[in-house]
């Protein structure tokens, strides 16, 4: 379970980039009208952005 724990904690970066800013990001691309590039939903943006931005913190170890 400590095995477990710790390989969870060191991929937390990803998950919270996954897990809430992707939504975040997609809803800001709704709320200010931009369109999605090449036609994806604003979802799939968010997602690439999110995922982007968690697997920068994990391997760098900071966010900025």
């Amino acid at each position: 379970m400590e095995t477990f724990l710790k390989l969870l904690a060191a991929w937390m970066p990803v998950i919270f980039g996954v897990g809430f800013l992707a939504p975040v990001f997609a809803a800001m691309l709704v709320a200010t009208g931009v369109e999605a590039p090449l036609g994806f939903a604003p979802i799939h943006v968010g997602l690439a952005a999110g995922l982007s931005w968690g697997l920068i913190a994990k391997f760098t170890g900071r966010w900025v």
